[in-house]
This record gives C-alpha cells, sequence and structure tokens, in this order.
C-alpha cells in the first residue's frame, strides 16, 4: 500500500468516525425524556389562577378570568391553556374568559376507561359546572374542532365563533404537511418519532421552531411548557375527547350546522394548513357568513404567535356580533337537534365563578 493510499484510508477513516458521533449525538438529543407525573407538572405550572373542577369523573384544569360576555378558548393538539396567556390579557378587560386543558393533556387528569363522552357534550357539562350558558367560542388548530363541534351541537348557547387555522376537511394529510417543511425539520421529526417516547425537549423545540414564522417567539419558557406536559404518562392519549375527525363527512356536517356569526382567521405561512386551505373552511361553513381574515408572516398557531393582532381581530368583531344579537330574546337550554333552524341567542355578561 503506498503512502497516499494509507493517507487516503486514514483521512476516510477519520471522516467516518466524525459522521458516526455526529450521528449519535444528533440522535442523543432525540431521545426519550424522563417521564414525570401530573402532581409534579401541576406543582411545575400551576399558578394562581389554576382552578380544577371534575367533570364526568375527570378533573379539568381550568382558569376563568376577567367580567363581561363570555368567551371560551379551545388549544390545539399537544397544547394547553397556556397558550392563550398573552391573547387572553388583551382582552380580559372587555370579557369573562374561560379557557381549560383538554384531558388528559395540560395539566387535566387522565380519563377514565370506557369513557364515551363526545368533546361538545363535555364541554356543555364543564360550563354548566361554571355556572355558564352563552358563550363565543374560540379555537385553535385542533382545538377549532372543539368550538365548531360545540357550536354545531349547541347553537342556541353560541353567540360568536372564531377558527384560527382548522382543519376544514378529515383527515388530515399529516405526510403532506411534513413533505412541506424544510429538510432538517423533516429529519429531526423523524428521528423523535422512531427514538423518542415522549420527546425530548430537542424535539418539541424542532417541532415549534417549525410552526412559527416568527421565530423570537419560540422561547425556552414554551419549549419547556411543551416539553413537560407531553412526558407526562397518558399525556397524549386518544379518546373520545380528542379533536380529531376522521371522516370527511361528518365535518362537512359539523360545520353546515353552525349558525352563529363565525371569523375565519387564517396565517399565510402554516405548512400543515396552507392558505387556501382557509377559503374551504369557508364554503363549508354553509349555514352563517362567515368572514375570512388572512394574517401575513403568521404560521400555525395565530393567537399565539402574534397575540396582539389576533386579539385586534377579535375583540371588535364579538364586539359587533354580540350587539347584533343583544334584542334576540334568550332560548331554553341544551342539545340542538340535527335538522331544522336553531334559535338566536342573547350574550351572557357576568362575573367569575368562584
Amino acid at each position: 500500500m503506498t503512502v497516499l493510499s494509507r493517507r487516503l484510508l486514514s483521512v476516510g477513516a477519520a471522516a467516518l468516525l466524525l459522521l458516526v458521533v455526529a450521528a449519535a449525538v444528533y440522535v442523543g438529543g432525540r431521545r426519550d425524556a424522563p417521564p414525570a407525573t401530573l402532581a409534579q407538572m401541576r406543582q411545575r405550572h400551576g399558578s394562581a389562577q389554576s382552578r380544577y373542577v371534575e367533570v364526568a369523573g375527570v378533573s379539568v384544569h381550568y382558569q376563568d378570568e376577567g367580567n363581561g360576555p363570555v368567551l371560551v378558548l379551545m388549544h390545539g393538539s399537544f397544547g394547553s391553556l397556556h397558550m392563550f396567556d398573552e391573547f387572553a390579557s388583551m382582552l380580559h378587560d372587555r370579557y369573562r374568559i374561560i379557557r381549560f386543558d383538554q384531558p388528559p393533556g395540560g395539566l387535566s387528569g387522565p380519563v377514565p376507561a370506557g369513557f364515551t363522552m363526545t368533546p361538545e357534550d363535555f364541554t356543555h357539562e364543564l360550563l354548566g359546572k361554571l355556572g355558564v350558558g352563552r358563550v363565543a367560542v374560540l379555537g385553535t388548530s385542533s382545538g377549532g374542532i372543539y368550538a365548531y363541534r360545540y357550536a354545531a351541537s349547541y347553537p342556541q348557547d353560541v353567540t360568536a365563533v372564531v377558527l384560527t387555522n382548522v382543519p376544514p376537511s378529515a383527515p388530515v394529510d399529516n405526510a403532506a404537511a411534513l413533505r412541506r417543511q424544510p429538510f432538517l425539520t423533516r429529519l429531526s421529526s423523524l428521528t423523535c418519532a422512531r427514538f423518542a417516547r415522549p420527546w425530548s425537549k430537542t424535539c418539541w423545540h424542532d417541532f415549534l421552531d417549525s410552526m412559527f414564522v416568527r421565530r423570537e417567539r419560540v422561547t425556552d419558557g414554551l419549549v419547556t411548557r411543551y416539553y413537560d406536559l407531553n412526558r407526562r404518562a397518558g399525556a397524549s392519549e386518544f379518546t373520545t375527547l380528542t379533536a380529531i375527525m376522521r371522516e370527511d363527512a361528518r365535518v362537512i356536517d359539523f360545520l353546515g350546522r353552525v349558525t352563529a356569526p363565525t371569523l375565519v382567521i387564517w396565517g399565510t405561512d402554516s405548512k400543515v394548513l396552507p392558505s387556501p386551505t382557509g377559503k374551504l373552511m369557508i364554503a363549508r361553513l354553509t349555514g352563517t357568513k362567515p368572514q375570512l381574515h388572512v394574517v401575513e408572516r403568521v404560521a400555525h398557531y395565530p393567537p399565539l404567535e402574534a397575540p396582539r393582532e389576533i386579539a385586534d381581530l377579535v375583540g371588535p368583531f364579538l364586539a359587533q356580533a354580540l350587539a347584533s344579537r343583544s334584542a334576540d330574546p334568550a332560548p331554553p337550554t341544551g342539545p340542538a337537534p340535527t335538522a331544522g333552524p336553531p334559535t338566536p341567542a342573547a350574550p351572557v355578561t357576568g362575573r367569575r365563578a368562584p
């Protein structure tokens, strides 16, 4: 073997060793996170505003602040009520804002075996426990499924609807969404899916980074909260309360039964639901006359990424929607029939529940 050959072999071996080390470091940052308990997370992420109520045998973490017409906020998959911290602070001087962690996620408790309650019926029972009747609802991402299902099922209790980047069809093509991401994002996602259960902090950083245009909003505090709350045992379990729709015909049915004034907000840069998807949502809301507002330089979570801009849209919309219905008589509460015109409802104002 010549000197040149030996040198090339040595360089090749060193390069291979570096590649192996780099791969090990890369994967090592995307391995399983240590598990956590609900008690630990409640101690770490609960606050003076945290409240707990039992609904159908499930312990629900919620916050209830402000005075005025009631606005219920519904977060997306893997999220928590903290998704709306900044957004809620910009509106609670005008509205009573209620938000809750969708069980079994966030700081809410597990869902018992054999549980069959739907998201809309669960929400109705929760609001009944809090002494709340008619409300406006706002949902982002899959939280919008909670919102439109509730609005469709209990139209007499819903004064207005706001949907921000909500899937208008089913099932969502997650594979196509991943293909729209840059190579390094796809690599991280595939590595985390293969090696991390639950996800590491690096996995959550990469995920959130891919969901934002304004990446300065992806703070260490935000990443830590997603990381912590999703390493609880059972936090990502699929139950009947999981806001996922698998049949397009059911989506069309629910959306067609929404009758309250509706505002659809769409970020221009969502890889999950690109901007044209908002037009499909508008087309399927056949029971009302929805407004569509597209927000520039915002991706999949508008109230989280651009809270001031979204609050500036939502506040005037709710004021107008509530004013237009304020003279309507209040109908009896209860589930809506699947057919026939719903009775319009007036907004409810009031103080926080104790």
